[in-house]
């Protein structure tokens, strides 16, 4: 799979992000919880997710887990390591397990679990509603405690890194390193050009070409590369077919951060159009154990652009954690 076509996966799970604060205001919708607009909208995104699946090795385990605010799909890979936590992916928005491929694919030798986010496009199945920050760290601490999992190496991106970052704050003794790729709203706030960008999306009356391109230019491809591949359309199907019900992300103040004393990795785009990358950087270097790095040509789809150069990055994170 292409550079620009594994890009495409954040393309249409990226635009979401903003859909809780720009959507929710503009277009009211008084659902308390997540749900398909229409039978075919699901039929149509379930059929896409199947195929985009295909590209990551074949599960150990699928399991999906009740918590107290749905139920969780969750997929395990890999083998365990005695005495070693897993690895837990948080994914962005839209965009579910399967944006995870490049990743699972060279984490063979190592144990991770991957899940479905409530509220949002994907097989997790939300029936109560997410009522802020606290509620989303719960329903992830509860599906860690049904997996299994007393502490894992967590990794998000995007508003994954958020959801990553918010249980860490409030659960570190569950967290044994944080890497967090693009984060939104954990350092710094969303450029102008994020608001602009997603206006189609929640404003449904505009034609889908404006969707697309909205979408595109967040993701940093062209269009076409918003559908060109498996996992594109199986985001573009989540993006257009489901009405996501999730929190809107708040910032973390600094005694929230200063939480954040296990060993952290943050990695940014220096063209990334959502987050102001200079501001996210400087905060970031005042945790007090984290390495920060930007790579200048990057943008808001770094896993998909530098998979390997941020894996390694993830390892030398794990090595710093206390014996």
């Amino acid at each position: 799979m292409g550079r620009r076509i594994r890009r495409a996966v954040m393309v249409g799970a990226v635009a979401a992000v903003v859909l809780g604060a720009v959507g929710a205001y503009l277009v009211r919708d008084p659902s308390p919880v997540g749900y398909w607009r229409s039978a075919d909208a699901r039929a149509t995104y379930l059929e896409r997710y199947d195929r985009a699946l295909r590209d990551l090795p074949a599960p150990s385990e699928t399991r999906d887990v009740r918590t107290g605010y749905g139920i969780v799909r969750a997929y395990r890979f890999g083998t365990p390591r005695p005495g070693e936590a897993p690895i837990l992916l948080v994914p962005g928005r839209s965009s579910g397990v399967p944006m995870w491929a490049d990743v699972v694919a060279r984490l063979r030798d190592r144990e991770v679990y991957a899940v479905d986010a409530l509220g949002d496009a994907g097989m997790s199945v939300q029936d109560r509603p997410l009522a802020g920050a606290d509620d989303q760290a719960a329903w992830l601490a509860e599906t860690m405690t049904a997996l299994g999992i007393g502490r894992a190496h967590l990794v998000g991106h995007s508003f994954g890194a958020w959801s990553a970052a918010n249980l860490s704050v409030r659960h570190p003794d569950r967290v044994a390193t944080l890497t967090l790729w693009e984060p939104i709203l954990v350092f710094a706030g969303l450029r102008w050009q994020m608001y602009v960008a997603t206006l189609p999306s929640a404003l449904p009356f505009l034609p889908e070409s404006w969707r697309r391109k909205g979408l595109a230019s967040i993701g940093g491809a062209d269009e076409a590369d918003t559908t060109g591949s498996p996992i594109g359309a199986m985001i573009d199907a989540g993006a257009a077919g489901y009405r996501a019900a999730l929190p809107t992300p708040v910032q973390p103040d600094d005694a929230a951060l200063a939480r954040l004393t296990m060993p952290v990795f943050v990695g940014l785009g220096g063209r990334s159009t959502v987050t102001d990358t200079a501001a996210a950087e400087q905060r970031a270097r005042t945790l007090p154990n984290a390495t920060v790095r930007v790579w200048p040509d990057g943008t808001h789809s770094l896993p998909m652009e530098y998979p390997d150069e941020l894996l390694a990055e993830l390892s030398a994170v794990q090595a710093r954690q206390p014996s």
